[in-house]
């Protein structure tokens, strides 16, 4: 079974032979608003020679099956857009005496992915349709970008008299990014060290609140130091005392204990 060869492939390679030319693909007859429902032509790609002297439309026609070809016959009508049309189709697709005497036959290759022209077309003068021009201005051209050149001779000579400016305004945006980087590791750094001590901060504020220092209060200063200078805790002396009367009540009972033992002897 051969291997279905997609419309896309056959229009990159028209536009490699159209490559000095304007080459557009899907071209429209005009705007898909204004224009009648049925009256819409769409060339499958149009190829325009830039000359004054020797100017061509050339409409192509893409066919990548029989049963397409055989069933189309509205394209034949695409010829008042173009000085010559063309039915481009895989290998041997279409015979060259199924086609009208103006229209033209291109063969696409796969296994050599050329073009072969198999019939050429009839170059004939035609008014170009000013929707079709209107269509390719409007929907398919982009404006001039600045800067403006008049040629390219004038785009080299400002490229040449700019490239030393250019160097150098290369070299200062690069020690201003580099600055800019020292800056933003320097503020990295400091928020590290912040969340550091944030983090310290906070578990002080834990141990104060589990001795009952209450950090939300305005005396919090004052309670802290008070905590921290104080030379022993609330009750130590009274807690010292009952155990000096302890050890001397201890003290008491070993020395009846020993008076006793020495009368017993």
């Amino acid at each position: 079974m051969e291997q279905q060869i997609s419309s896309v492939v056959i229009k990159k390679a028209l536009s490699e032979r159209h490559y000095r030319d304007f080459f557009l693909t899907e071209c429209k007859s005009g705007s898909t608003w204004l224009t009648a429902k049925g009256d819409m032509k769409i060339l499958d790609a149009l190829a325009i020679r830039k000359s004054w002297t020797n100017t061509c439309f050339t409409g192509y026609e893409i066919k990548v099956s029989r049963g397409d070809f055989l069933r189309d016959a509205k394209f034949y009508t695409y010829e008042e857009l173009c000085n010559c049309l063309y039915v481009v189709c895989p290998k041997g697709m279409i015979e060259r005496t199924e086609l009208p005497e103006s229209v033209g036959l291109i063969y696409y290759n796969p296994e050599t992915k050329n073009l072969v022209t198999k019939k050429k077309a009839i170059y004939r003068d035609i008014t170009y349709s000013p929707d079709l021009l209107l269509y390719i201005i409007f929907s398919r051209l982009d404006s001039d970008r600045i800067p403006f050149y008049s040629d390219k001779k004038a785009y080299f000579e400002d490229y040449v008299a700019e490239k030393e400016h250019r160097r150098h305004l290369g070299k200062v945006v690069g020690k201003k990014l580099v600055a800019e980087i020292d800056d933003l590791q320097r503020q990295l750094e400091e928020l590290r060290r912040f969340r550091e001590n944030n983090e310290r901060y906070k578990a002080v504020l834990d141990v104060c609140m589990s001795h009952n220092i209450n950090t939300w209060s305005s005396s919090f200063p004052a309670n802290l130091d008070k905590a921290l200078t104080k030379q022993c805790p609330d009750g130590l002396d009274a807690i010292r005392s009952r155990l000096e009367d302890t050890l001397n009540l201890v003290k008491r009972i070993e020395e009846k204990h020993a008076q006793d033992v020495v009368q017993r002897e």
